[in-house]
């Protein structure tokens, strides 16, 4: 979804009890899988809000069938990503970095969500504001603390990607609180506590949400909170660790080389047609055993993905360019699009297809191109200079 910048930046404080640090490498290639995720998610709500049944049920375009496993792959990302950052922060600054990495933090999500959240009541559906005035403030209310996600009744009520985008906000919070002592912990006991926590959360949901006297819609909301989705941002997190202490077998294997990129692809390959054997035989939602042990096993194929892009050694290729650019414009694709496809279904109900993802994919991209250069990219400039009069001041 949003992009975190992973270089060090000149305005960078250094805090004067605290030793320098080597700035962190970037890795362009993680754009190339925000780009994958943004249209995965889109194809699929096309797929589904479109009622495109003779969409491909069989070859690669069937991953498409599948796109919501693109909010997974941004989770994984946001776990490298932001941990990276926010551990690098810490190195740099101590406990100070809180202050500077919350404001960095709200000055990415919030413009563009604000602006698509605004766009989707007062445009794209209008009705919601002749509803009851408790009903809306309510929403208002949800959206704007960040905490629609949590409540099944208004979760993504106002642009419906949206909830992820609390969940995100609710681990930056979590990283708030963490990072002194993830600094400090060994990276494995970690990763096996957080997919343990996220386990037996899913355990206890299911038992306490039984498929037969709760619908889909009500698991589906209290399956992605934050302890149930702790595994996809632990492994990210595991990432971030390697790379930071550049020690041990992990680190070794993701720096940016031909043979461990493409083992890391291999590696995510095979375990993504494991879980679609299994997704597709035994299905996920009615299955206890489904719930619990199978979204580990797509955790673990996405993070070997992440892996590959962190290892790939031609990341600054200029023939990857294209896709690195989708990637930076990811989160107004990812928050654009809904909008865009609920007032193209609404205006006419028949469309559908090949002609709804072009007409779909159009407004998306021109929006999302428009939001990056006119609203997003300022926003991190003037952050950038903001911080650059602080570390001065």
């Amino acid at each position: 979804m949003q992009r975190e910048e992973l270089r060090v930046h000149p305005a960078e404080a250094v805090s004067p009890s605290l030793p320098a640090t080597p700035p962190r490498p970037s890795f362009p290639a993680i754009d190339v899988l925000r780009a994958t995720a943004a249209l995965m998610v889109l194809v699929f709500h096309v797929i589904v809000l479109g009622h495109w049944d003779g969409f491909p049920t069989t070859g690669p375009l069937r991953v498409f069938r599948n796109g919501w496993a693109g909010v997974d792959l941004f989770l994984v990302i946001s776990g490298f990503v932001i941990a990276l950052a926010a551990l690098d922060g810490y190195d740099r600054q101590g406990t100070g970095f809180r202050t500077p990495f919350a404001v960095r933090r709200l000055a990415r999500i919030l413009p563009l969500y604000l602006v698509t959240g605004a766009v989707y009541l007062f445009v794209t559906r209008p009705e919601m504001l002749s509803g009851p005035l408790a009903e809306l403030l309510g929403r208002l209310a949800a959206f704007l603390l960040f905490v629609q996600n949590l409540l099944p009744g208004w979760h993504g009520a106002i642009n419906g990607p949206s909830w992820s985008v609390a969940l995100e906000m609710q681990f930056y919070l979590l990283m708030l609180c963490i990072t002194p002592w993830l600094a400090r912990t060994r990276a494995l006991p970690s990763l096996i506590g957080a997919l343990l926590v996220a386990a037996l959360y899913r355990l206890a949901t299911t038992w306490l949400l039984p498929a037969q006297t709760h619908p889909i819609t009500e698991r589906f909301v209290y399956l992605t909170q934050l302890p149930g989705v702790i595994d996809l941002f632990g492994l990210g997190m595991l990432l971030a660790l390697a790379v930071r202490s550049g020690r041990g077998w992990l680190a070794r294997v993701l720096r940016p080389s031909w043979p461990h990129c493409l083992a890391w692809a291999a590696a995510a390959a095979v375990l993504l047609v494991i879980a679609d054997r299994l997704f597709s035989r035994f299905g996920y939602w009615e299955q206890p055993a489904m719930l619990v042990a199978w979204r580990p096993l797509l955790s673990v194929a996405l993070c070997a993905l992440v892996a590959s892009a962190i290892a790939l050694p031609v990341a600054n290729a200029r023939w990857l360019a294209p896709l690195r650019y989708v990637g930076q414009i990811s989160y107004g694709l990812y928050l654009w699009h809904f909008p865009v496809l609920v007032a193209i279904t609404s205006r006419d109900p028949a469309l559908s297809g090949w002609r709804l993802l072009l007409q779909v994919l159009a407004g998306t991209g021109v929006l999302a191109v428009l939001s990056w250069h006119l609203l997003e990219q300022p926003c991190i400039q003037r952050h950038k200079a903001w911080r650059a009069a602080r570390a001065q001041a």
